[in-house]
């Protein structure tokens, strides 16, 4: 058994590796889009938002075998490499006077699709860097760890892009490849290869016949095509808040500012890591959505009485109880999956939720139309929106919840429970 000692040393590295790549990445997004002052930053975002969504569709599976194929601490140090050079190079062109569209393009594009590598690669990484028990808590600092250096960034909006800020994010994209390359993990063999085509509808099988995979799918999909109607819902509520506050000298209080962006993730978080012991992950997910979910009625009372208040009530509750549910379910996912098939498991929900997000489109025009004529009608229907998405979780508690109980008999006789395939 490892001692306590070697294993925090090694989860340390591998969250910091991957705080630095979660922040990199994203903050270089807008410097690529402004990295040559000639080109329209308006073509290139159009770009961005539709080029990179058919690549992950096109790449996601084949990459997701790939990391079933190959040893996971290896796919996160190339890929964050990979994107140290794709960055580097738009610097490098900046520098040189050089840089063209087709240039931009491919790199904006690479790192959408590395993006996504490294997050499944980290998915699929992490039990092997911790116990089953402790994946809800470490996927908990994973998620909080980026906010802590984007948070001061964003309030601090003294950032200046340009060719010094990419060679800056390229040099921490390597250091986060080293700090990859220092966790030592013990990871099972990578299973033979038998064809692309035969691997990933492996991966689509057992996520379909599995019931607690299977569901969270289902959550997954429906929560992406139902977002634009919470969106439209409290971007109506937060102008009818604003216009409560137009004729006072203080305007929309800030620290209400900070509680709507980033208490949901801090509050959630510390909730998830409080309560899953005594839940379990998947409970803990569905009791936390059912739960947050009816505040979003209080996006109605946004024009009356202290409107910010209820604002930041509709859009916080329910945000937090967004993330308890990611983290969790995140976390029954990897406790669930054969080690051999995380990487093709995560690489499908991609795809589901990158096809549902495509779908939301559609609705967003009728969401906001909706929202524009005000009154209860808005926050109505986006609360039964989050809602929905709970049913398939409801249907497969009983499913989850036979195999958290048999994971706890197995520890309790001394089995070693099962992280790996």
């Amino acid at each position: 058994m490892t001692s306590p000692g070697p294993a925090r040393r090694r989860f340390a590295l591998f969250a910091l590796a991957a705080a630095v790549v979660c922040v990199c990445l994203p903050l270089a997004e807008p410097a690529l889009w402004t990295a040559d002052r000639g080109l329209s930053l308006k073509i290139l975002v159009m770009l961005d938002r539709n080029v990179v969504p058919v690549a992950i569709l096109v790449l996601a599976l084949p990459l997701g075998v790939l990391i079933d194929r190959t040893r996971r601490r290896s796919v996160l140090v190339v890929s964050a490499l990979l994107g140290a050079a794709v960055v580097t190079s738009v610097a490098a062109a900046g520098a040189a006077g050089t840089s063209a569209l087709p240039h931009l393009l491919v790199v904006i594009t690479a790192s959408g699709v590395l993006t996504m590598v490294t997050g499944l690669g980290a998915d699929a990484y992490l039990p092997s860097v911790v116990r089953r028990e402790r994946l809800l808590p470490a996927n908990v600092l994973l998620t909080l760890l980026p906010r802590i250096v984007v948070v001061p960034v964003t309030l601090a909006g003294t950032v200046r892009w340009g060719s010094a800020f990419l060679f800056a994010v390229g040099l921490a994209l390597a250091g986060a490849a080293a700090l990859f390359r220092g966790v030592c993990a013990v990871e099972s063999p990578p299973p033979p290869a038998t064809g692309l085509w035969r691997e990933t509808a492996e991966g689509i099988r057992f996520t379909a016949r599995h019931p607690a995979l299977r569901a969270i799918a289902l959550y997954l999909v429906l929560s992406a095509l139902f977002a634009g109607i919470a969106d439209a819902a409290a971007g109506a509520a937060w102008e009818t808040a604003l216009n409560g506050l137009s004729g006072t000298p203080t305007g929309f209080p800030w620290w209400l500012r900070i509680a709507r962006v980033h208490g949901p993730s801090v509050i959630g978080a510390l909730l998830a890591v409080l309560l899953h012991r005594r839940l379990g992950t998947f409970r803990l997910a569905w009791w936390a959505l059912l739960a947050s979910a009816p505040f979003t009625l209080l996006l109605a009372l946004s024009g009356t009485g202290p409107g910010p208040i209820w604002y930041v009530l509709g859009a916080a509750v329910p945000a937090a109880g967004t993330v308890i549910a990611a983290v969790a379910l995140l976390s029954h996912r990897q406790a669930v999956t054969p080690h051999r098939l995380l990487g093709r498991t995560g690489a499908l929900l991609v795809v589901l939720t990158t096809v549902a997000d495509g779908g939301a489109d559609l609705l967003e025009w009728p969401a906001e139309r909706l929202a524009e004529l005000g009154g209860v009608a808005p926050a109505a229907l986006a609360t039964v929106a989050a809602l929905a998405p709970v049913a398939p979780l409801l249907r497969a508690r009983r499913a989850a919840a036979d195999h958290d109980a048999g994971a706890a008999a197995a520890s309790e006789a001394g089995a070693p429970t099962p992280t790996k395939g």
